[in-house]
């Protein structure tokens, strides 16, 4: 963690606020979704919630209804990210396509059940700028180094399950089966202060030298 984000959580945490019941749906930490039983169970998302890592990382652990060890190649879990720049990050569904990320420096507005889109020239990110996945039971998580995060920017973040096909740094979106932030208006947005303050009420967070 850097020392001017290190100060920033020291200066929260010694002047945190008290915290108040709110809706799921207001709650920056957690965007819940809708079980839509059409689909495979694991490719329906159940919500998607952030947390602090042990070693100060920011975690998007996105919940689906179940799993998948075979089958399908082509379906990934796909998770957004905008907080001044953009990101975009994909893992295979499939478990032994193993959890190498695929990560790109911007977001597009991908839509439910679409046409199959040309491909779009996305700039991929070098070595991941220390983006990580893990699976889970029934899911996978990403991990955020701290230092990526702005805190003067607003940030929002959306998953989805998807078909996609990539080629070199070309990445089309061929089908989206899920998205965990469907049906609402506009994306969730907040200040990463916000987030940080509301994560902080929850788990004491160990500052790095």
């Amino acid at each position: 963690m850097s020392k001017n984000m290190a100060l920033t959580v020291f200066f929260m945490l010694i002047g945190i606020a008290p915290v108040f019941a709110m809706s799921n749906y207001d709650d920056p930490r957690i965007l819940p979704s809708f079980k839509d039983k059409a689909l495979p169970p694991e490719l329906d998302i159940l919500r998607v919630k952030t947390k602090i890592s042990a070693d100060n990382q920011l975690i998007f652990e996105v919940k689906t209804r179940g799993e998948r060890t075979n089958g399908e190649n082509g379906d990934y879990f796909l998770l957004q990210l905008t907080n001044g720049q953009s990101y975009t990050l994909l893992v295979p569904i499939n478990e032994k396509k193993g959890n190498k990320i695929l990560a790109y420096e911007e977001t597009f507005q991908p839509q439910l059940n679409p046409a199959p889109s040309p491909s779009r020239k996305l700039t991929k990110l070098s070595l991941t700028a220390g983006f990580k996945a893990r699976y889970i039971t029934n899911g996978i998580e990403y991990l955020m180094p701290m230092d990526l995060l702005h805190i003067s920017n607003d940030f929002s973040y959306d998953a989805y399950t998807v078909r996609a096909n990539k080629q070199g740094d070309a990445l089309s979106i061929d089908n989206i089966y899920d998205q965990a932030g469907k049906g609402r208006k506009e994306k969730k947005r907040f200040s990463a202060i916000t987030l940080l303050n509301k994560l902080c009420t929850t788990r004491k967070i160990i500052l790095a030298d």
